[in-house]
C-alpha cells in the first residue's frame, strides 16, 4: 500500500526505490508480489516511461515474481500508451510459456495500440484472432477503437460494415460510438451521412445524443460550411436541455470570426458566460442550458483580440468587457487583452473594406437567416 500511495503522489522512482528496500528487509521481502510491482509499472506508464517500464518487467523475471494476467495486461498497455507496440510479440512469448491465456483486455489493449500507431489492418488482424476463440466476445471498447482507426484513415466503408458487425454481435452502440462516427463521416465530407447515423442508431437503441455527439456534429457543419445548420444543432441542443461544451462554443465563435459575423461572436460569448445580450435569439430564451460552466478563459480572450482588431471595439468589445468585469469577475482577462480592447476603442472606427462591395453582417446588417444566425 505504502508502494501505490507514493506512486499516486507522483513519485514512481521513490516507489521504486521502496520496492528495492523492501527487498533488502528479510521481513519485507515475502510481501513483494506482482501487485505491488504492477503499481510501478502503472506509475511508468503514466510517465511515458517505456525503459523504466521494460527495467521493472526485467528485475521480475529476474526475481521470479509470479506474473497474472493482470500483469501482461499492464505491460501491454505500457506498449499501447508508450507507442512501443514492438514489444508485445515478446510479451505474448512470454505468456505463452506460463500457460497464461489473454483475456478480452489483452486483445483490447493490443486492439487499442496498433489502431493509436495507425496500424488499422493490425487491429481488424487482432479482432480475427479473439473470435477464434470460443471463451471471448468482442466489446465496445474495440469495435470503438477499431471505428476510431478507421475514422483516422478515413475508411468510411471499413467502419460501416464494423457498425454492421457490432450491432450483429449483439454490442450495443454507445454515445461514445456515436461521437466517433460522425468525425468519420466528416472526415468523409459526408455530413448528411453523420446526421443520419445519429439519428438511426439513437432511434433503434432508444437513447439521446449527448453533448460530444452534437459538439461533433457542429464541427462537421462547420468542416463542410455550413454555418446556419450548425446553429441549427446548438439551437437543437438548447431545446432538448443540453448543455454546450466549452468547445462547442470555441467552434462556433471563431467560425463566426472567420465569416465575419462578429456580433454573432460576441453573442455567443453572452451567452455562454450568462450575461444579457445572448445572440441568436434562441439562447436568450434558455439563458440557463445556454450557460457553460467551463468556459474556456483563453476563448473569451481570443474572442475579446477578434473584436477588438476588427474594428468593434466601441460596439462590442468594450461592453462586452465592461460587462464582464462588472456581473463575472471571475474571468480571468489578461491585461494585454483589456489594453488592447481599450486603445482600440479610443481610435476613429474603420469602416470595413469588403473586394466585393460594402460590409457584410453587423448588427442589423443582411446575411441572417430566418431563424436570426447567419
Amino acid at each position: 500500500m505504502h508502494v501505490e500511495a507514493v506512486v499516486s503522489n507522483g513519485d514512481t522512482e521513490g516507489a521504486y526505490e521502496l520496492i528495492h528496500q523492501m527487498q533488502d528487509d528479510e521481513q519485507c521481502r515475502e510481501a513483494l508480489n506482482s501487485v505491488i510491482y504492477c503499481s510501478v509499472l502503472k506509475g511508468f506508464t503514466r510517465e511515458k516511461k517505456m525503459e523504466r517500464v521494460w527495467a521493472v518487467y526485467e528485475e521480475m523475471n529476474k526475481k521470479k515474481i509470479e506474473f497474472s494476467i493482470v500483469t501482461y495486461n499492464t505491460l501491454i498497455d505500457a506498449c499501447a500508451r508508450c507507442g512501443r507496440m514492438e514489444h508485445v510479440p515478446e510479451i505474448l512469448e512470454d505468456m505463452k510459456e506460463r500457460r497464461i491465456k489473454a483475456n478480452v483486455i489483452t486483445y483490447s489493449t493490443m486492439l487499442k495500440g496498433h489502431c493509436q500507431m495507425g496500424n488499422i489492418q493490425t487491429g481488424f488482424q487482432i479482432l480475427t484472432e479473439m473470435k477464434r476463440d470460443a471463451r471471448l466476445r468482442p466489446d465496445e471498447i474495440m469495435y470503438n477503437s477499431l471505428l476510431d482507426g478507421c475514422a483516422q484513415n478515413n475508411l468510411v466503408d471499413e467502419g460501416l460494415r464494423l457498425l454492421e458487425e457490432m450491432q450483429k454481435e449483439h454490442v450495443a452502440p454507445s454515445n461514445f460510438t456515436l461521437s466517433i462516427l460522425v468525425k468519420l463521416m466528416n472526415r468523409a465530407r459526408k455530413l448528411d451521412g453523420a446526421f443520419n447515423v445519429v439519428r438511426d442508431i439513437t432511434t433503434k437503441f432508444n437513447f439521446k445524443a449527448n453533448v460530444h455527439v452534437h459538439t461533433n456534429l457542429v464541427q462537421a457543419c462547420v468542416s463542410n460550411r455550413q454555418l446556419p445548420r450548425a446553429f441549427s444543432v446548438l439551437e437543437t441542443m438548447v431545446k432538448e436541455r443540453i448543455q454546450p461544451e466549452s468547445r462547442t462554443y470555441a467552434i462556433l465563435i471563431r467560425a463566426s470570426i472567420s465569416h465575419r459575423h462578429y456580433d454573432q461572436a460576441a453573442g455567443l460569448i453572452r451567452a455562454a458566460l450568462g450575461l444579457h445580450g445572448a445572440f441568436p435569439a434562441f439562447l436568450a430564451e434558455a439563458p440557463s442550458t445556454a450557460v457553460c460552466p467551463n468556459l474556456d478563459f483563453a476563448l473569451v480572450n481570443e474572442t475579446l483580440l477578434a473584436l477588438a482588431d476588427s474594428g468593434r471595439s466601441q460596439e462590442m468589445a468594450s461592453p462586452l468587457l465592461a460587462d464582464i468585469k462588472q456581473y463575472k469577475p471571475r474571468v480571468r482577462i489578461d491585461p494585454a487583452t483589456q489594453r488592447r480592447v481599450v486603445s482600440a476603442g479610443v481610435q476613429p472606427m474603420q469602416v470595413e473594406s469588403h473586394p466585393w462591395g460594402p460590409p457584410r453582417g453587423g448588427p442589423r446588417g443582411k446575411g441572417r437567416d430566418t431563424r436570426g444566425y447567419y
